[in-house]
C-alpha cells in the first residue's frame, strides 16, 4: 500500500462516486452490477446503515473503494469474473465453498467464478475490491503445497499478489503514466499466486522462512500478556533479528511486533466474547491480551475489528 493512506484512496481524483446512500436496497443493487449477484441483509440490531462507493479503472481492472456501516449477511455466487478483496477496516466473516475464513486488514480474499461465499462484516467495513477478468486468474491446477485458500495471508506469493494489487489501487486512485505496468505487475501476481517460493531467498530457504514464522508465532500466542522484543524472539527462534524482520515481510507483510499486536487484538476479542468473563472490565481484559488499558487501544481495536471492545461484548451478550 506504500504511503497511500485509506482516505487518500476514497479522495483520490482518479474514483468518481458511484453511490452514497443510507437505502440498503440501493447500496445491494450497485453491488450486484458491479461484483456479482447479491442477496443480503442488514441484521438484527445493526447500527444504522450507509454506504459510499467509489470507482475507477486501471486497464482491465476495475477498483471500487468500499466504505459503510452496518452489520450485513452476505451471500454471493460469483459468476464472469473473480474478486479481490483488500479489507483496510473491520472483519468480514466468511464461508467460500465451505471453508470458514477471518478476512482481516493486512490480508485480501480472492473469489473467482463459480465460488460460493456467506458471510457477516462488522459494524464498519472499508476496504478496496477490484474486479478481475476471468482470463487473468489463475488455472485451476493445484500448486505442489495443495489447494489454493480463497484467503490471502501467508507466504511469498500472497504478498506479492496484495502489493501488487494495492499499488492497482494507487493508481486508480491517483492516476499516473506507470498505471500500466501496475496492470501487468497485478497480473503477473495473480498468475503466480499459490506457486513455490525459491527455494533460497536472501540467503535463507523458504522452508527456514516459514518455521521461523510459525514458532514465533506460537511462542507470541503463548506469552501475549508479557512484554518482550523482536530480540527476544530472534533468541527464541535461534536467527537474527535482521533474519526474522524478514521472514515476517516475506510471509506476512508486517513486522514481528505488528503481528504481536494482531495477536493481540485477537485475544481480546476472544476474551470480549466470552460469557464467563462478562463480569471482567474490558480494561482487564485489555491487559490480560498483553495491551494497554487506554483510549489508543480501543482506537486500535475499532480500527482492525470494525466496532468497539463495548460493541462486541453487547453482540456477543445479544446471540447468548
Amino acid at each position: 500500500m506504500g504511503s497511500l493512506k485509506p482516505q487518500q484512496l476514497l479522495d483520490g481524483p482518479g474514483l468518481r462516486t458511484l453511490l452514497q446512500t443510507e437505502d440498503f436496497g440501493q447500496w445491494e443493487g450497485v453491488l450486484g452490477q458491479t461484483l456479482g449477484h447479491h442477496r443480503s441483509r442488514l441484521l438484527p440490531g445493526s447500527v444504522p446503515f450507509e454506504a459510499h462507493i467509489r470507482a475507477g479503472a486501471v486497464e482491465e481492472f476495475t477498483v471500487l473503494h468500499l466504505q459503510g456501516l452496518g452489520q450485513v449477511e452476505l451471500l454471493r455466487e460469483q459468476c464472469g469474473h473473480g474478486v479481490l478483496w483488500l479489507p483496510l477496516q473491520g472483519l468480514s466473516h466468511e464461508v467460500i465453498n465451505g471453508e470458514e475464513l477471518l478476512a482481516e486488514p493486512g490480508m485480501g480474499l480472492l473469489f473467482r467464478p463459480g465460488d460460493h461465499m456467506r458471510g457477516s462484516t462488522s459494524d464498519a467495513i472499508t476496504g478496496i475490491s477490484i474486479v478481475v477478468p476471468e482470463s487473468c486468474l489463475p488455472s485451476d491446477a493445484t500448486p505442489i503445497n495443495g489447494a489454493r485458500s480463497p484467503l490471502l495471508h501467508r507466504g511469498s506469493s500472497a504478498r506479492r499478489l496484495i502489493d501488487a494489487a494495492w499499488r492497482l489501487a494507487g493508481s486508480a486512485a491517483r492516476p499516473t503514466a506507470g498505471a500500466r505496468f501496475a496492470a501487468e505487475a497485478l497480473a503477473d501476481a495473480l498468475q503466480q499466486w499459490g506457486e513455490p517460493s525459491d527455494p533460497l531467498d536472501a540467503g535463507i530457504s523458504a522452508e527456514r522462512r516459514r518455521r521461523t514464522v510459525a514458532e514465533a508465532c506460537q511462542w507470541m500466542e503463548e506469552h501475549l500478556a508479557e512484554r518482550f522484543s523482536a530480540s527476544e524472539l530472534s533468541r527464541v527462534t535461534n536467527v537474527s533479528v535482521r533474519t526474522l524482520q524478514y521472514s515476517f515481510q516475506q510471509e506476512l507483510g508486517c513486522t514481528p511486533m505488528a503481528q504481536a499486536k494482531r495477536l493481540r487484538l485477537r485475544h481480546l476479542r476472544q476474551l470480549l466474547q466470552k460469557p464467563d468473563l462478562a463480569v471482567r472490565s474490558i480494561a482487564e481484559l485489555m491487559e490480560a491480551s498483553g495491551l494497554l488499558a487506554c483510549g489508543v487501544t480501543a482506537a486500535d481495536y475499532r480500527q482492525w475489528c470494525g466496532e468497539t471492545p463495548r460493541r462486541t461484548r453487547q453482540r456477543s451478550s445479544k446471540r447468548r
